[in-house]
Formats: structure tokens, sequence, C-alpha cells
């Protein structure tokens, strides 16, 4: 008994069109519809949806954009009618590490049997020239189904840890510069293998949770996408690099990352012949998670 990871979709926009379409909330839109149609459900069917986008059109801050996503996609936006359930929805900010803080609160309400089907939604877009100069990440949006199955493995643990002694190494931060308010964006160069470093620190935890060794992983889906990430943690974890993830041309996507290396990992076939899937995530804050995924 465990919850499921039904199905996964993202959404990239077209290239050469208007930059409205890069919008992180239609981005979204999209990867929610894919993802509940792919399950064979209708977006009324979901009970509980999240949204972890950090980066938002003209810096949008409220209202909040899971509400607005839930409007946009139909997802009962009125209130519940009587004998039936709603939709509940919310915002989390954790930046790269929020689609796996989705999972994880997912994983609680499903466990808890307050529900049976859960979202979690993902996704980035540019503020705009003006208002985020030198923006550094691609606009994507990427969406989960998450059910719980009394007889199929699934998520099988969490692990988290934050290194606040390496929090200057990644910050974002709005300012009022030039009469408005623009968004800034400071990466360390050292962030990417200080971050593999935490993120491996807190996977061999997880695994010694489990009774695991490294060696017992069949494939890792993680997040930050880049090769500067991925090949310190390889070398650190002690998983060979033929065990991870790569998607190609993904290492400018931010908080969708971790699941569009999991997308990448379905069509590629990868998760059908994998017994067991970590999943590991690392961003500002210096924050890290782990979790593992069974079949």
């Amino acid at each position: 008994m465990s919850t499921t990871l039904e199905t996964v979709a993202v959404a990239t926009p077209p290239r050469m069109r208007p930059w409205h379409r890069t919008s992180a909330r239609l981005l979204a839109d999209q990867a929610v519809r894919k993802a509940v149609a792919d399950a064979g459900l209708t977006t009324g069917d979901i009970e509980l949806m999240v949204n972890a986008g950090i980066y938002h059109e003209r810096n949008l801050g409220e209202p909040a954009l899971a509400a607005l996503i839930q409007q946009d996609v139909g997802a009962h936006p009125e209130d519940p009618h009587a004998g039936e359930h709603g939709t509940f929805s919310f915002d989390i900010a954790n930046g790269a590490c929020g689609p796996l803080t989705g999972l994880q609160i997912a994983d609680g309400f499903l466990r808890a049997r307050a529900i049976d089907r859960a979202l979690v939604v993902a996704g980035d877009g540019s503020p705009g020239r003006r208002l985020a100069p030198g923006f550094p990440f691609e606009a994507a949006g990427a969406a989960v189904v998450c059910m719980w199955n009394e007889d199929a493995a699934g998520l099988a643990g969490f692990r988290w840890r934050t290194y606040p002694e390496f929090s200057s190494l990644f910050q974002s931060r709005v300012i009022f510069d030039g009469g408005r308010n623009t968004l800034r964006i400071d990466q360390d160069p050292e962030f990417a293998d200080r971050a593999a470093a935490c993120a491996a620190e807190v996977s061999a935890g997880l695994l010694g949770d489990a009774d695991m060794k490294p060696g017992d992983v069949d494939l890792v889906v993680a997040n930050p996408l880049g090769d500067a990430f991925l090949g310190p943690l390889s070398q650190r974890l002690g998983v060979p690099g033929e065990r991870f993830v790569s998607v190609p041309g993904g290492d400018r996507i931010h908080t969708a990352g971790l699941f569009a290396a999991l997308a990448e990992a379905e069509r590629a076939g990868r998760m059908t012949t994998a017994e067991r899937v970590l999943l590991v995530s690392a961003g500002a804050g210096l924050v890290a998670g782990a979790a593992l995924l069974c079949s």
C-alpha cells in the first residue's frame, strides 16, 4: 500500500511564439490537462492540487497561482456541492525542491486516506526582460498525478536536510530598482558542486534508513538537471552515471526539472525496468531532499 505516481506530463513553449505563450500559468495548465487525461481522469476528479512553481510573469505573487490554475482547468472552481468533494489547492515555495516537497504533501494526504487523487504541478516563466534581466531559466511546466494503491508499491520514504551555512550560494530576491520591482538571481559557481555533496549526504541517509546501499539503486531521477550537479552527485553517492536520467537540453529547467526527468525516464522505458528509483533534489537554502520510489 502506497502512493503511486500514475502519470507525468511536461509542457514547453513552442519556438518563435509570442512571449505570453511562455507564461508559467499557461504551461502549468497544459501540463495539468495532459497528466490528468493520460491518467484517464477529468480535472474534476482531482481532490488536491499543489503548485510548486516559483517564477511567474510580472513577478506575480498574489493571488495564489494554484487557485488560478485550478480555475483555468476546471477543477471544481466553485464551492463543493453537498455530498461531493471539491478541489483543495495551494502554493508551496521550495525552489528546485518544490516538486519533491509537493509529492511528500500529496503522500501525506493520500496515506491518511483523506483523498484518493492528488496532483502536483510545477513550472516557471520569465517575469519579463525589464523585470528580470538575464533570467537564467527556461520556461517549462510539468505535472504528476498521484493516487493511493492498496496493492502496488510506490513512494517509500522521504528525507530532508537544510544547510543554512551555504545559503549565500544561491539567492533570489525582488528589489526596487529604476522605479520598478526587479528580480535578481545570484548563483555562485560553487553552488552545483556543494548542492551535489549535500544531496548525496541526504540520499545516503535515506538509503540507510531503508537498509539499502547505493549499488541497490536502479535509477536516479534528480534535479537540477545540469552536468555540474549530476556528475558530482554520481561520484559522491557512488551510483554510476549511466543510472542517472539525463534530459537533453533540459539543464536550464528549474522547478519542473524533477518531473521533466521523470517524464524522460518514462519515455525511454526506464521506469518499467527499475525496481528502486531514487528521487533527489537540491536547491536554494541550501535544501536537499530525497525519496524512494519502489515497484
